[in-house]
């Protein structure tokens, strides 16, 4: 399993962290917006410079909206793999549902000894496909509503 998976708690800020988080989200803001990479300059190093692409960009404004406003996060690589726990929490449903669910084939798996692990990707597969699935069937619903003029 990755180290990002081992990480028990997700990262919160403390009050410092997001006095300065809220800084920088402030100065990245606009380059995200515009779709632009940036170039970082270390303060101790001012000849290195680390370029990030316009994603990355993105991807760290992300992480560092959150640390100002001290919400937890987590960074969790597609290729990791899980536990029926994790996976489940991620899910944010019972872990014997979860079971369920892999049992159906719904969710793909693979065995590590007597384990279940599922790739994260797979549960966000899991979860595009569930939410439009839902919106069919509410649109579903919608239509037979409006053809018996119950709308």
């Amino acid at each position: 399993m990755l180290a990002l998976l081992d990480q028990a708690e997700p990262i919160v800020a403390d009050e410092a962290e997001a006095a300065i988080a809220k800084t920088a989200a402030a100065s990245l803001a606009p380059a995200a917006r515009a779709g632009q990479g940036v170039q970082l300059v270390l303060r101790e190093q001012p000849n290195v410079v680390v370029p990030l692409p316009a994603r990355a960009v993105e991807v760290v404004l992300t992480v560092l909206g959150a640390m100002a406003e001290r919400r937890p996060i987590s960074v969790i690589p597609h290729e990791a793999e899980l536990t029926t726990q994790q996976a489940a929490d991620y899910l944010n449903v019972s872990r014997p549902f979860l079971i369920s669910l892999i049992d159906r084939g719904e969710i793909p798996h693979r065995m590590v000894g007597r384990h279940r692990r599922v790739r994260f990707a797979d549960l966000l597969a899991f979860e595009r496909t569930s939410a439009d699935k839902r919106k069919q069937a509410l649109a579903e619903m919608a239509a037979e509503a409006r053809r018996l003029g119950l709308d």
